[in-house]
């Protein structure tokens, strides 16, 4: 089951008008979650801007949102030498460590994780802070420290009254309680971070919510439930564009059909899985399925 990175703070910085609206374009398409139409823009300002932090920026962080973890670093790291701003930093240490945790790489993810903690520490912001928190709680809980992971996503809830966040740290919680072996505590959870991700009117989020569940009731047994929103979640990745959450899907799907001995589909789904991974430059976890599923 996948968590949630908390990495989409837009900051702008002090640009010109006619600049800003160029940039704009992208923070806005961004913003509303059409990332097809994020990424055009985000290449034409990079093009128009090339000295431009925040056109680098946003092109970066849409990447990430559309599964593309590499060339994300890229245009962040771009964007980090380009930026004076603390406010700008912490959002893209943010969305560097999300892009190394995606890529199996968790020391490096871990070290961006702190910085942006620093920063958000420094400017006092608590919605910052309750982000970076949340952040370092997902490795904790990927080294399989799940009291100290708890810990944190516990102190991330504390610094938010925002839907969308609460919305991430109930769904990463229940991620925790999965690993644990508590699959019934984890769809408690994910059902409340669906709910408040419908509340903040968050697609991406309400999605990935859903193929989350969808998974967590494979474990369960229960398949119908299982597919139910297996294939919501899935319609709603694809209809978003986001690429990697497309694979775990495919992936999610594969397990569904081994669950239920349809070896066949399962395979089929499995491949999928593997080549839309490797098509994005995830090379770990396409290594990762084809080692498990497919040799």
């Amino acid at each position: 089951m996948k968590k949630y990175f908390l990495a989409l703070v837009l900051v702008f910085g002090l640009v010109s008008v006619t600049y800003a609206n160029e940039i704009k374009k992208c923070f806005n398409y961004l913003d509303s979650q059409n990332y097809q139409l994020a990424l055009q823009a985000g290449q034409n300002a990079v093009s128009i801007y090339p000295l431009s932090a925040e056109a680098h920026k946003c092109l970066g962080i849409t990447y990430t949102r559309l599964g593309y973890f590499n060339l994300s670093i890229k245009e962040l790291k771009t964007a980090e030498k380009l930026t004076n701003s603390k406010a700008a930093l912490g959002v893209i240490y943010s969305a560097i460590g999300v892009d190394y945790e995606h890529l199996g790489y968790s020391n490096n993810a871990l070290l961006y994780y702190n910085r942006e903690l620093e920063i958000e520490r420094d400017l006092n912001n608590q919605e910052g802070e309750g982000k970076a928190l949340n952040n370092i709680a997902g490795i904790y809980d990927d080294q399989g420290n799940y009291g100290k992971a708890l810990e944190y996503y516990n102190k991330s809830l504390q610094l938010t009254t925002k839907p969308s966040i609460i919305a991430t740290t109930y769904n990463n919680i229940a991620k925790v309680y999965f690993d644990k072996g508590d699959k019934n505590k984890a769809v408690e959870y994910l059902k409340k971070a669906i709910e408040f991700n419908q509340k903040a009117g968050d697609y991406y989020g309400t999605a990935g919510g859903m193929l989350n569940l969808g998974y967590t009731y494979i474990d369960l047994k229960n398949f119908s439930e299982a597919q139910y929103y297996l294939q919501k979640g899935l319609l709603m990745m694809q209809k978003l564009g986001n690429k990697d959450w497309e694979a775990t899907g495919y992936y999610y799907f594969g397990k569904l059909y081994l669950a239920q001995n349809k070896k066949a589909l399962s395979k089929e789904y499995f491949t999928k899985a593997y080549n839309l991974f490797k098509a994005i430059g995830d090379n770990s976890h396409a290594q990762w399925v084809y080692e498990k599923y497919l040799k």
